[in-house]
């Protein structure tokens, strides 16, 4: 493994490799872990590196495949996790770099399914949860380390972009898996609401949050989701269906699907420069010119899903914490803050909130009868420093930590699926920008197989960051 071939492997490569025997779980596991050494001190992505864990799980699978155990595609390939998923034995801060020394007793379910398949926990990755919106963001975009890779699952974007882990798992309230993935050059997925399960996860809103993996691949984040999108009983919102085959009919094409355009100006204008607005709708008319049928709709509505949004992310004193991260729950300064805002603004507020968001799915709902999928720019924060509290868009002054929210949070007020995949670069070529596409509930399969025409048809996921 050299390092060229690293920066270009995905998990549909390093599982064919391995299953023929031209690279061994304990040669990527180690290769990936010494490039971690290098690049960590330049991006900052990790909190922690679980390199003696990892090397045990790489030499376990080795053992397997010899005797010709094969768990399936995430079979030894190295992953990392955001630090608001629990894991069983390792330490979890949950976003807050205060708390060094809890270590759960019990796995996120997400991780005893990343267990299961063989995958290797390489490490947990730096999380903005918690982080208030005048502070910089910890760690530095792979495409230049004066950006910013997005939030809040920053640390995951910024592994996955650098080549530190084949796949990351964030979180998404209001587009933290998109952003990054926008920022950074990824495939991003927000599921639908139930999907994954949340159980040792550590919700910023139990009514919105949805784990979602981060890939450079469209077909490698549907290998991601095949693993994770299993009911879980310990989560009273999971789905109760079983996994899917999220590679099945990928490659279909997108002949007969209708691609839905918001005419809003919130969706174009609000936050989103001009060059951002260029790439996107250029990405847009490749989808036609591919055989999708594209045409305006009007989402008045979803300009509010911002505002309905913001009650409800003060859930806390409503919700019912897991048992991975209850003994530590009242030492975390996020979860008192948000308790004693959720007291200020009171229950009129946040039904209100609820009232509103029943109204935007309402909208959106219906427009999905006649659309297949809806396509728009993902939230992000484009071209953004890491340091930077402010951004000026269309002569505008905007708070760059949050405006990506404006857009993502429309899918995740629904409880929508939504994936964010590369469309393009602007600012001379270093900041990536995202296509984002939302779907009717349960739609994933259909995202995967629009977003993967568009993905053949460009090849922005070729594109490395220059390290």
């Amino acid at each position: 493994m050299d390092e060229m071939d690293l920066r270009r492997l995905t998990i549909g490569d390093a599982a064919e490799m391995m299953r023929r025997g031209a690279l061994s779980p304990v040669e990527l596991a180690e290769a990936t872990l010494e490039r971690i050494d290098k690049l960590q001190p330049v991006f900052h992505a990790f909190v922690t590196v679980t390199a003696a864990h990892a090397l045990e799980r790489a030499r376990q699978a080795e053992r397997e495949m010899r005797k010709g155990r094969t768990r399936g595609p995430l079979h030894g390939v190295p992953y990392t996790l955001k630090e608001v998923i629990a894991t069983r034995g390792v330490r979890t801060i949950f976003g807050d770099a205060d708390r060094t020394a809890y270590v759960p007793t019990q796995d996120s379910t997400i991780n005893a399914l990343l267990e299961a398949a063989g995958a290797v926990l390489i490490g947990k990755v730096v999380s903005e949860v918690g982080h208030s919106h005048d502070q910089p963001v910890s760690c530095r975009s792979a495409w230049s380390t004066d950006m910013s890779p997005g939030t809040s699952s920053s640390g995951s974007g910024s592994a996955v972009a650098a080549s530190l882990g084949l796949f990351s798992i964030g979180t998404d309230t209001a587009g933290s898996v998109r952003h990054p993935a926008s920022n950074s050059n990824l495939v991003g997925l927000k599921a639908t609401f139930g999907r994954i399960s949340r159980m040792g996860v550590w919700p910023v809103s139990w009514s919105v949050d949805t784990p979602g993996p981060l890939t450079r691949t469209v077909a490698d984040n549907a290998i991601v989701l095949g693993v994770l999108g299993a009911h879980d009983p310990a989560d009273p919102a999971s789905i109760v269906e079983p996994p899917g085959d999220y590679l099945a009919g990928i490659d279909d094409g997108v002949d007969g699907v209708t691609i839905g355009v918001p005419a809003d100006d919130w969706v174009w204008r609000d936050m989103l420069s001009e060059e951002e607005e260029m790439l996107v709708r250029r990405a847009i008319a490749v989808l036609g010119d591919l055989g999708a049928t594209v045409r305006e709709i009007e989402l008045p509505r979803g300009a509010e899903a911002r505002s309905s949004a913001v009650p409800t992310l003060f859930e806390p004193p409503a919700r019912d914490r897991d048992p991975a991260a209850a003994e530590h729950a009242d030492a975390w300064r996020y979860s008192l803050e948000s308790t004693r805002q959720a007291i200020v603004d009171g229950f009129d507020d946040y039904l209100e909130a609820v009232r509103r968001r029943a109204f935007i799915r309402q909208e959106v709902e219906s427009a999905l009868r006649d659309v297949d999928v809806i396509a728009m720019p993902t939230g992000s924060s484009f071209g953004d420093r890491w340091d930077a509290k402010t951004a000026t868009i269309r002569g505008r002054v905007v708070q760059t930590r949050s405006r990506g929210t404006y857009r993502n949070l429309l899918a995740a007020v629904c409880g929508h699926p939504a994936l964010s995949v590369p469309c393009g670069f602007g600012l001379g070529g270093i900041s990536p920008v995202g296509l984002m596409l939302h779907g009717r509930a349960n739609s994933e399969a259909l995202l995967y197989r629009v977003a993967y025409a568009y993905e053949q048809a460009t090849g922005w996921h070729r594109m490395v960051p220059p390290l």
